[in-house]
């Protein structure tokens, strides 16, 4: 934490509330629309092929960028094959639960709002809430995640650290009463 910033990111709570809104908004005046564009998305193919290659990428890109000389982690995985298996087994697993996650709740919302395929035959009104929950959280879990490593990645320092890293390597030049 650096000095004299604030505990939460004003800009970015900025935009999640404004986003938020604007689909709040987009729902009650055409909401008709808004579900036929969810629909489309959660069918298309190209949606999981797109989070595959995001997730996998940023985190194959944070070893890369973030490599350490030595192995930190506790992990299993990570002492038996090393950083670069963590980090592609890490991508993997997380694509796979937001996939998971995204066709369940594509299963859902199109079993409750559109009623033209039955996703959950045998599911009642209870399991139906118990999966849409579970699979919430882990699509939100799984989502913060990531983001926490694309942030941790693609993170620049900033200025006044660097200066003053750069300052204590530098060596001091006497001054003679100049």
């Amino acid at each position: 934490m650096h000095p004299g910033r604030n505990k939460y990111d004003i800009g970015s709570l900025t935009i999640s509330g404004l986003i938020v809104v604007f689909c709040a908004v987009a729902f009650y005046f055409y909401g008709e629309v808004a579900k036929s564009v969810m629909r489309y998305t959660l069918e298309a193919r190209f949606t999981y092929i797109l989070i595959w290659i995001i997730v996998v990428v940023i985190f194959i890109t944070h070893f890369f960028r973030l490599k350490r000389k030595e192995i930190v982690s506790n992990t299993i995985i990570t002492k038996q094959f090393g950083e670069f298996a963590d980090s592609l087994l890490g991508g993997i697993s997380y694509a796979i639960s937001i996939t998971t996650a995204l066709t369940l709740l594509k299963g859902l919302f199109i079993q409750t709002f559109f009623n033209d395929k039955q996703y959950f035959a045998e599911f009642d009104n209870l399991d139906l809430a118990t999966v849409f929950v579970v699979m919430l959280f882990l699509l939100y879990y799984s989502i913060m995640k990531v983001v926490e490593i694309a942030r941790e990645t693609y993170q620049v320092q900033y200025t006044e650290q660097v200066l003053t890293e750069s300052k204590a390597q530098l060596p001091q030049r006497e001054t003679n009463g100049k």
